[in-house]
């Protein structure tokens, strides 16, 4: 039996619990927002999305597993890794009949892997509340741009709704199209959201701008030049939405 869904995280969900419970014969999982063709001599069972039962789901294997479990599973989900669900269905499935201190024998390859896949993701999500950079537009919106390895951008609205709680605010992972918009301490996630071309600047950005260049070029010490470390700090792949990073020139 192969498991399909919508290759959402509540999606995810509702498989699991599906995967844990109705069919617990499963063979294999497929994602249709993924360009992948299904099997004609295996039977195919499309899980639908319910929000209700993703919450149920939630609430189930936090009350078994910890509460800490549902967000582990999240992040581990999100890190987007070839094959992941399955390997989440099963550590799943091997924690509810051993009991959650299972979750931490790293010896065994699922749970290594569980566990790596959210360590990482945790990790990015962690780096870009730092590294994220907000560019004042017209309309007074504050817009950051970001191409992550995980799809971190869902974990982050909670922590923005409280650091810009008297203002508005759009985050968009250009890679995935996928964008957090918020307005005071609400915020909502969009699907399918694309940046417009020539978008118009405050008066102040291009002036903030410079001054930010300027602070780090001045706090720079030349006699302590790591470059192997700031790699570490600020990976290469993000340097292309890094304010500091840009050359001189126009906006864009």
């Amino acid at each position: 039996m192969i498991l399909s869904y919508d290759g959402s995280l509540p999606g995810f969900l509702c498989l699991l619990g599906h995967a844990l419970k109705t069919y617990p014969q499963w063979s294999e999982v497929r994602n249709l927002a993924e360009a992948t063709s299904p099997s004609l001599f295996v039977q195919e069972q499309e899980i639908a999305t319910d929000y209700d039962f993703a919450d149920k789901v939630v609430s189930g294997l936090g009350k078994k597993l910890g509460g800490q479990f549902p967000n582990k599973l999240a992040h581990a989900f999100s890190s987007e890794w070839q094959g992941i669900e399955p390997d989440l269905i099963k550590v799943t499935s091997r924690a509810l009949k051993r009991g959650r201190t299972s979750l931490d024998q790293l010896s065994n390859p699922l749970v290594h892997r569980f566990q790596n896949a959210a360590f990482r993701t945790a990790r990015e999500k962690h780096r870009l509340l730092g590294l994220l950079r907000f560019s004042r537009l017209q309309d007074d919106c504050f817009l950051a741009r970001v191409e992550p390895q995980a799809n971190v951008v869902p974990f982050l609205g909670a922590h923005f709704a409280r650091r810009f709680s008297d203002q508005r605010w759009v985050i968009v992972d250009t890679k995935r199209r996928v964008a957090l918009f918020g307005a005071g301490p609400k915020w909502s996630l969009e699907r399918q959201v694309d940046i417009a071309a020539g978008l118009n600047f405050h008066d102040s950005e291009a002036e903030v701008v410079n001054l930010w260049k300027s602070f780090y070029r001045h706090i720079s010490n030349p006699d302590r030049y790591n470059p192997q470390l700031r790699r570490q700090f600020m990976p290469k792949r993000y340097w292309s939405n890094l304010t500091e990073m840009q050359p001189a020139g126009p906006m864009k």
